[in-house]
């Protein structure tokens, strides 16, 4: 299936020509057209600018009288060899008697093989080097010219970049613009048939992830993600290694203590590591932890000194924020007259479940367990602490409460009555109406804890026109600081 449309079936007849020498198939190639003409557009130089895989031959479509297509292939046998039986066939077939001859030939026919190695080399996915190869396997192909002459192919749309690589992978990754045709254009130019390429480098520049948006032959796209990829490590070593010293730090110890060569040797083959590089490159990408590493690499004694410091200061914390608490209903296990405040992102109140948070200056902030903002506050789980309602203590705290009902006459009387029957006080109110005759009521009320306040709401629900009551806790995204600093 060629997806040709009738239209471009032009070779009705085809013929084949077989001569001895390169200057032989141009002579022909003069001749036929000097008999019939040539069609335009229809003359291909394959000989002057083979294809990527070695093909060679001169193809030339002509009209014979009265109006027949017939295409002819000159070609000498070497080539014709090449075109049926293949590249690797021709080489067993072709025997070269002398040693630099066959040295230069050698190296001439193995050329679009040792791209292909190359590329596999660097691509450890099979499918990865399959869908890459693809990419060169008889594309629709141009040629251009080094400022030396020399003549390259490459896929249509390839660019500046796909001709850097082609040089070497050192021009590839220094790469910083191109001139064609004497002209500066940008890296994303498409290169044309004929154009005169010079790269222009820059030691300093390196290849960008966006390259390979733009690139089209598989060796310049296997180069950059390499690269990317050996910098990406770089980094992560790196990282790695900073990650651990700060750990190591935390054991009032130094790097030269800790790692030293027989250790780290012992844990490489152990974890399953190939060398130290991989083992900090691991723990740079999170794949492996500190954490684990000290435990294998700090001595007893130490871990244990730390985790004493760290109670200590705990306690230490603890007793900066010990001052008279803002509310009583609230309680630390063995710790007593603390300063705690509620979290105005939920508003705890007595029944709730409750988790506390040692905020920096401003003692210990009490959450409900569900509130949408532990999530954003465990960056420092050491600071959370365990806290429980004091029921011994009556303390008063104030909850808003949602009504939605009829808008008819009575109703706000009828809710107000029903509230204070349960012994509780309204701080506030606030009633807004819809042109549908329905009302939304606001209140702030006063209550001792979640049981009052449930029988608060049963009430209410109790009412004639009441559609809707529930609690607002009124949940805020809190900022890293409003928890924690």
């Amino acid at each position: 299936d060629q997806s040709i449309s009738f239209d471009q079936v032009f070779d009705i007849i085809g013929l084949r020509i077989i001569t001895d020498t390169v200057k032989d198939c141009y002579s022909i190639l003069g001749i036929i057209h000097s008999i019939w003409k040539p069609i335009p557009g229809k003359i291909k130089d394959y000989i002057a600018m083979p294809k990527a895989n070695m093909y060679q031959s001169l193809h030339t479509t002509v009209i014979v009288p009265p109006s027949n297509r017939v295409e002819f292939q000159i070609r000498t046998e070497e080539m014709h060899r090449i075109a049926e039986n293949g590249i690797a066939a021709h080489w067993r077939y072709k025997e070269v008697s002398k040693k630099d001859e066959k040295a230069a030939k050698i190296d001439e026919r193995f050329a679009w093989l040792k791209h292909i190695l190359e590329w596999q080399k660097d691509m450890k996915d099979p499918k990865e080097f399959l869908a890459t190869m693809k990419i060169d396997l008889f594309p629709d192909e141009v040629y251009v010219f080094s400022p030396k002459g020399k003549v390259m192919s490459f896929p249509k749309g390839a660019t500046p970049i796909d001709f850097a690589y082609y040089i070497h992978t050192d021009v590839g990754d220094k790469c910083i613009g191109a001139k064609v045709n004497g002209k500066i254009v940008p890296l994303k130019y498409n290169l044309s048939n004929g154009d005169i390429i010079e790269i222009l480098n820059s030691p300093a520049h390196k290849p960008s992830r966006d390259w390979l948006k733009i690139v089209k032959t598989s060796r310049a796209r296997t180069k950059i993600r390499n690269y990317l990829k050996i910098e990406e490590k770089a980094r992560s070593i790196t990282l790695g290694r900073e990650i651990t010293e700060k750990e190591i730090q935390k054991y009032n110890m130094s790097p030269s203590e800790v790692l030293k060569p027989e250790a780290i040797s012992e844990i490489i083959k152990t974890a399953g590591f190939s060398n130290e590089d991989n083992l900090f490159a691991a723990i740079g990408y999170g794949r492996y932890h500190a954490h684990q590493l000290m435990m294998k690499l700090i001595p007893p004694d130490k871990i244990e000194e730390r985790k004493k410091r760290e109670e200590s200061r705990f306690k230490r914390i603890i007793s900066r924020v010990t001052k008279k608490s803002e509310v009583g209903s609230v309680k630390i296990k063995g710790v007593e007259d603390f300063l705690t405040r509620f979290a105005m992102c939920c508003n705890p109140v007595p029944g709730d479940k409750i988790i506390g948070f040692i905020s920096r200056g401003k003692g210990v902030t009490i959450h409900t367990i569900d509130c949408p903002n532990i999530a954003e506050l465990q960056y420092d789980k050491n600071r959370f602490v365990n806290v429980e309602w004091d029921l011994k203590e009556k303390t008063i705290h104030k909850v808003r409460i949602n009504i939605h009902t009829l808008d008819k006459p009575g109703i706000l009387a009828d809710i107000s009555a029903s509230i204070a029957s349960e012994g509780v006080n309204i701080s506030q109110a606030d009633i807004e109406t819809t042109e549908n005759k329905e009302a939304f009521l606001n209140f702030s009320v006063e209550i001792s804890g979640l049981d009052q306040l449930q029988k608060v709401i049963n009430s209410i629900k109790k009412l004639k026109g009441v559609l809707k009551v529930e609690r607002v806790k009124e949940f805020k995204k809190l900022k890293k600081a409003a928890g924690g600093k």
